[in-house]
Parts: C-alpha cells; sequence; structure tokens
C-alpha cells in the first residue's frame, strides 16, 4: 500500500490539486487501492504528517489550509465510491450525528469519521465545523440521534466540549455521547469530561456498529 503513498505526498507537498485528485482517482478506479485505503493510508497520514519548520512559520497557516482543500477535494470527488459500497452495507437502524463544537474548524477528520459510521451501518449525518453549542442542542432535539460524536483537534476547545456534553447529557439522557480527536489524546483531556464512548480508531467504530 505504501508503493504509492510517496508519489501522491509529492504531488501535495507540490500543492499540485489536479494531479492529486486524478492520481488517487486512477488508484481507485484500477482498484489498487479500496476506500478504506484511501482514507487510512493516503489523506489521513498526509494531513497528520504535515510539519512546518519554524523558519517558515508566517507560511505554515495557509500552506496547511491548502493541504487541507486538497484533501478535502479527494473527499468530494470520491463520495460516489462510498454512495456505492453503502448499497451492500446492512443497516443497524441507529443514528449517529457527528458534529465539532465552535471554534473547532479541523473537520477533515470528523469527515471521514462520518463515513466510516455510514460503513460501518449507522445513519450517519454531518452537521458541520466551528458549530455552536445552543446549535448543537437544537440539532440533538430535532434529529433525534442515538449518539452525538464531538470531534476535537484543538485541545483549547475541551472547556466547550465539556459544557455540550454536560447539556446534552442533562437534556438527552438517552443519548450516547461520543467524544473522539487528537484533543484528547493529551493526558487528562477526558477527565471530568461526560461521555460514553472514546473512540480512537476506525475499528472503535465498526466494534460499536456490530461489525467486527
Amino acid at each position: 500500500m505504501n508503493l504509492y503513498y510517496p508519489a501522491f505526498l509529492e504531488l501535495v507537498n507540490q500543492e499540485n490539486k489536479d494531479d492529486a485528485l486524478l492520481y488517487v482517482l486512477d488508484l481507485l478506479k484500477e482498484k489498487k487501492i479500496e476506500l478504506y485505503d484511501l482514507y487510512d493510508f493516503f489523506l489521513k497520514p498526509v494531513l497528520n504528517e504535515f510539519e512546518c519548520s519554524s523558519l517558515d512559520e508566517e507560511i505554515c497557516i495557509w500552506k496547511e489550509h491548502v493541504r487541507t482543500s486538497i484533501v478535502r477535494t479527494i473527499l468530494e470527488s470520491t463520495y460516489p465510491y462510498l454512495i456505492e459500497i453503502k448499497k451492500s452495507v446492512v443497516k443497524n437502524g441507529k443514528k449517529v450525528m457527528v458534529v465539532c463544537p465552535s471554534e473547532e474548524f479541523h473537520e477533515v477528520g470528523a469527515i471521514i469519521v462520518t463515513n466510516y459510521f455510514s460503513l460501518a451501518g449507522f445513519d450517519a449525518q454531518y452537521i458541520g465545523a466551528n458549530t455552536p453549542k445552543n446549535d448543537i442542542i437544537s440539532a440533538v432535539k430535532a434529529l433525534k440521534p442515538d449518539y452525538l460524536a464531538l470531534s476535537v483537534t484543538n485541545y483549547y476547545n475541551l472547556v466547550v466540549t465539556k459544557q455540550i456534553t454536560e447539556q446534552v447529557k442533562g437534556q438527552f439522557p438517552n443519548v450516547k455521547v461520543i467524544v473522539g480527536g487528537s484533543a484528547f489524546k493529551k493526558p487528562g483531556a477526558l477527565d471530568h469530561l461526560v461521555y460514553d464512548y472514546h473512540l480512537t480508531h476506525k475499528d472503535d467504530i465498526f466494534k460499536l456498529g456490530g461489525k467486527h
């Protein structure tokens, strides 16, 4: 699988969106990789491995945004493959709502997680990035999900995350709260947080959905 990744990484490093997209589309079309492989071994690594020298600090932000834009375009362009796979997925009758709390703009991981939930048999709906607490509560009330999944990348957003989980559990005690994201890798990040599941890998999603 890593045989194809270096060429993809080089295209992304060159910020060549067109060729990066065409490259992975060809791999999928020729069945050299599956959609799971694209998520696990191409898109997630290319985002997580982004490093910026302190000497280039003034251009780090926009370069990260360009990289994220490339990944988002690939996700959207490969969505028909997801639709096709979902046709054969057995539904588990459970609804999950995936959302990023206010001030959380890193949403690519949340989109991929939403896709994984769909592949695991859930009725999965992604609400969006930077979603205010009141809007999240309103969505839970309207959509009546079985699970609320909060994706948090920035450690400083854990305060509002705690407020959201407490309010959801207070108003909708039957809704199971799922948390995930790199913010929870910090020691003590889960302390005093109201939640039911902390998911760290796609296998956790499939286990939750009853698919092993």
